[in-house]
């Protein structure tokens, strides 16, 4: 009886070793194949060329993939603008990173309905608000205007020719305008360059854009 009793208890601690065993032999096979404990630490990509920022990744055993990109004028062209996972984050090796890239294409934008609708104030603020740059301002003397203050739009231009509204040009492009003014009129100092906002100083280039 005592025999048979042992036997059975024999039995059961053989079995619990088994599963024990068992258990011990999953955990590293799972360990093994999650590569659970071979992390990485994301690098700082935000900021650099999207070359540089491949580079850094390969070197610390990541992937990337390009998910977006954006525009933005204070940013180098092509420079990385955001990722996911951020900096500092703990991923496993091989892990995706996905980059928000700074497009080297400048956006187009729509040429506004300016001449023969806006007086020069107006023009100015809707040009800048469609991110497009004022150029050169030929006054044009009106019997019909009476005050200094009304100087409407008579034309407008891109590189020397008209513009129709809804012409697709690229952002920080230079529109041209045809201002009227009084006859004899001779104080024309608001329509200088320099009292434009957001037109750079004329010795400055505007992203390359041939205007």
């Amino acid at each position: 009886m005592i025999k048979g009793i042992w036997l059975i208890i024999k039995n059961i601690l053989l079995m619990l070793m088994v599963l024990v065993g068992i258990g011990i032999v999953a955990f590293f096979v799972i360990n093994i194949y999650t590569r659970k404990g071979q992390t990485e630490e994301v690098p700082k990509v935000t900021g650099m060329s999207i070359e540089k920022a491949i580079e850094l990744l390969e070197d610390n055993d990541l992937d990337y993939t390009i998910a977006d990109s954006v525009f933005d004028d204070n940013a180098p062209r092509h420079s990385v603008m955001d990722q996911s996972p951020a900096a500092m984050s703990l991923v496993k090796k091989g892990r995706k990173i996905y980059l928000t890239v700074n497009s080297l294409d400048v956006p187009e934008v729509e040429m506004p309905d300016i001449a023969g609708k806006m007086s020069f104030e107006q023009a100015k603020k809707t040009l800048i608000g469609k991110g497009l740059l004022i150029g050169k301002i030929t006054e044009q003397p009106d019997p019909s205007i009476t005050s200094a203050a009304d100087m409407p739009v008579f034309e407008q231009l891109y590189r020397g020719e008209p513009i129709s509204p809804g012409t697709k040009i690229k952002r920080k492009s230079k529109i041209d305008l045809v201002v009227g003014v009084m006859e004899n009129q001779t104080d024309t100092s608001q329509l200088s360059f320099d009292t434009i906002p957001g037109n750079p100083s004329p010795a400055t280039s505007v992203d390359g854009i041939d205007n």
